[in-house]
């Protein structure tokens, strides 16, 4: 994979030097999709939940009555109801079985307000054997078709939850275009990743791909090009917002 510089948190008096113009996000609904366990109050979800509505742009998030033991359908319910109160296109932001629910979801009616999708650390609930590995076997199988929105699929090298072969299949099977976010874990409640400006970076570069037609039916001007890994090079590299992703 490409090299990559090493970690930037978010700081006191340096964050907004770190967070790029969040313009692009302005004409959508950015719908926040966590994972098993929720997203506590330090995880990235619950940073830019925060940020992004200091900022104006409107956020919803999905609301699960059970975080810990996840079924398809209750959660499911839980994303059709945050979908149900969308009034303009959405930009849905997942980490981890909140990306796997998103990608079982895809092509479902409730979801056709979705302009784009960002899924951060997909949970692979075929191989994953870690202790929690029954309380998500119900989301199998994976889909295995391509979404039918755009779609970033951002990995980490060392999720334990998601091995980088594992994750470039999905990207391909997908139709998402992989990216490549270093060595951080699963990127959630314990990566200490803070308000992960590289992640915001990628969220914007979507949204600035996105073109909505009067009739909303969401295209993407697909720019990315692949490394010889199946990766992109890191977005922020090309974008030039908030420099490389880190390991």
């Amino acid at each position: 994979m490409p090299a990559t510089a090493p970690a930037r948190h978010d700081r006191p008096g340096r964050t907004h030097a770190l967070i790029p113009s969040l313009a692009p996000l302005a004409p959508f609904e950015i719908v926040i999709v966590p994972g098993l366990y929720g997203s506590g109050p330090g995880h990235w979800q619950s940073r830019w939940t925060g940020l992004l509505r200091r900022q104006g742009i409107t956020v919803r998030r999905v609301v699960q009555h059970d975080w810990a033991n996840p079924t398809p359908q209750a959660w499911s319910q839980g994303l059709h109801q945050a979908m149900r109160a969308c009034r303009r296109p959405a930009i849905l932001v997942a980490h981890s079985l909140g990306a796997v629910l998103v990608a079982r979801q895809a092509g479902t009616p409730a979801l056709r307000m979705v302009a784009g999708a960002l899924l951060v650390a997909p949970a692979d609930v075929e191989q994953h054997t870690g202790p929690d590995a029954a309380r998500v076997a119900a989301f199998a199988p994976l889909p295995v078709t391509p979404l039918p929105f755009p779609t970033l699929l951002v990995a980490s090298r060392n999720d334990e939850w998601l091995s980088t072969p594992r994750a470039q299949t999905l990207a391909t099977q997908w139709g998402a275009t992989p990216i490549d976010a270093g060595r951080l874990g699963h990127i959630g409640n314990t990566s200490g990743v803070g308000l992960w400006p590289n992640g915001l970076s990628a969220l914007l570069h979507l949204a600035r791909n996105l073109q909505i037609p009067e009739d909303g039916i969401h295209t993407h001007k697909k720019t990315e090009s692949r490394g010889p890994n199946g990766f992109t090079t890191p977005i922020a590299e090309r974008t030039g917002t908030a420099g490389p992703f880190h390991s």
